[in-house]
């Protein structure tokens, strides 16, 4: 499974089950704007990334 948090020197997100939902975050908290003209989609008003937290249920834990 994988959770998805934007993250700047100022502020961190809450984990979300998408990344648009955490760049919505960011883009909320005016750490971000959308913008088509770039590549990504988005223009970070101070440097900032989507951090992406991935993990697996332990394999005994899952056939209990």
């Amino acid at each position: 499974m994988r959770r998805y948090r934007y993250r700047t020197p100022a502020l961190t997100g809450p984990w979300r089950d998408s990344s648009a939902d955490a760049l919505r975050d960011a883009v909320s908290a005016r750490q971000a704007e959308y913008d088509e003209a770039r590549p990504s989609g988005v223009k970070w008003m101070v440097p900032g990334e989507i951090e992406v937290l991935s993990y697996e249920e332990p394999a005994a834990a899952a056939r209990r």
